[in-house]
């Protein structure tokens, strides 16, 4: 693997790390749990966008280092992490920001999930396509312990994915659960013993980036359609809008299509060439590379910090 670090954020607050096809998003602040900063919360919208529009790239996974995923949303600067812009109201801010772009992300998406996974980690955990969890992670969604709520947005995902006397159970209770309850309740896609973790990693990951492109980036259109809230008044137009359109269109004129039947009648594995490079800028809705105003303005903040730390160290040093 190789490491990047990025420049939005201090130096090992966030890396990226290329394995072949997948891209790993490293939340690496070990010494606080990898609890998210307001930078790095910023600093994830234009983030993903990068990698998702890099056709080197298939599959995107987010973990943390050390061994844990993440503690969530920094504590000490819990207002900076969900204040709105202008009213400065604890909505969700830069949480719901970095939930909704991993969200939008077409590329399937991994949450490597080990240690623990704690309140605002989860709207990231949640917002990815599947959730490999070690079988000692725990889960908890503690903002009730702590005085403050839980951002609408990861509400409402949690109880889309687990129903609502399950999320009521997380969010009111504000406990920690093992890996085991939280696969029962479809928290999780698959738990594996922790020596098995990196192992299972590998599998997913490889199978991920084997399989077309072409198909698994429509499937996750597809779902989306599914999920929206109007899609029942919508149900005989189903697959019928426009992207849908074009993607249908991409699978009898492409090449997958023909790669997987000639694949299949010679016995031999399929080599995808699809790759959605320049697709989704035509058919895909305009999205920010910076998350917003809220994002901008706080990279902006930490910039001015680094500046001021950097110009302390030199002058310690003359």
């Amino acid at each position: 693997m190789t490491a990047q670090s990025l420049p939005e954020v201090a130096p090992g607050a966030l890396t990226v790390r290329h394995d072949g096809p997948t891209a790993w998003i490293v939340l690496d602040r070990p010494e606080r749990r990898n609890a998210l900063s307001p930078a790095m919360w910023a600093a994830l919208p234009g983030l993903l966008h990068e990698l998702d529009a890099d056709p080197a790239v298939k599959v995107i996974g987010l973990r943390g280092a050390g061994g844990v995923f993440s503690a969530g949303a920094d504590i000490g600067e819990v207002f900076d992490c969900l204040g709105e812009a202008g009213s400065g109201l604890p909505r969700g801010g830069l949480l719901t920001e970095a939930e909704a772009a991993l969200a939008q992300v077409h590329k399937p998406t991994v949450a490597a999930l080990e240690g623990f996974c704690m309140g605002g980690a989860w709207m990231l955990a949640g917002a990815c396509d599947l959730r490999i969890a070690a079988a000692s992670l725990r889960i908890g969604l503690t903002p009730a312990r702590i005085g403050i709520v839980f951002p609408a947005s990861g509400v409402r995902s949690l109880v889309r994915l687990v129903g609502p006397a399950v999320a009521s159970a997380l969010l009111l209770t504000g406990d920690t659960v093992p890996a085991d309850r939280a696969e029962a309740w479809g928290m999780l896609t698959r738990v594996v013993a922790d020596e098995q973790f990196e192992a299972a990693l590998e599998e997913v990951v490889t199978g991920l980036a084997q399989r077309s492109q072409l198909s698994v980036q429509a499937h996750k259109h597809l779902v989306r359609l599914a999920l929206a809230e109007d899609a029942d008044d919508e149900a005989d137009a189903f697959g019928r809008d426009p992207v849908s359109e074009a993607l249908f269109r991409e699978v009898r004129d492409g090449p997958d299509a023909r790669i997987g039947q000639q694949a299949f009648l010679g016995k031999r594995r399929p080599r995808f060439t699809w790759t959605g490079e320049g697709f989704w800028t035509v058919h895909g809705p305009g999205r920010s590379r910076t998350g917003g105003g809220r994002a901008a303005e706080l990279r902006a903040r930490w910039q001015r910090q680094v500046a001021a730390v950097l110009r302390a160290q030199a002058s310690r040093h003359e």
